[in-house]
């Protein structure tokens, strides 16, 4: 029970829920890579209660192509010093852009 309060404070004062919901939502902006091994992203700024996961499946409006643990890796990938479970409210992160699978 004392670890899911301390999971609750630490969560409201440092994870993905902020007490403080002042901030703005600021620009999405699209960057298209254009080398072959790097992938395209996008960049958005954390809004209160939104997760990496939350954000992709937003981006990608239908099914997901990849699995939530490459989502993982390649956020980590494209944001080297940051943790996909530990993003922070206000802050701008790169988010991986999926192409839907085709079929043959």
């Amino acid at each position: 029970m004392l670890f899911l309060i301390y999971i609750v404070y630490f969560d409201m004062n440092n994870g993905t829920i902020a007490i403080n919901p002042s901030l703005t939502e600021g620009e999405n902006k699209a960057i298209e890579v254009s080398s072959a091994k790097a992938s395209p992203y996008i960049e958005k700024k954390i809004r209160q209660g939104e997760t990496v996961l939350s954000i992709i499946e937003q981006l990608h409006k239908e099914q997901i192509p990849v699995s939530i643990e490459q989502i993982t890796t390649d956020f980590e990938r494209l944001n080297p010093k940051e943790k996909a479970e530990s993003i922070k409210v206000g802050k701008t992160y790169k988010f991986p852009l999926y192409k839907k699978e085709v079929a043959s």
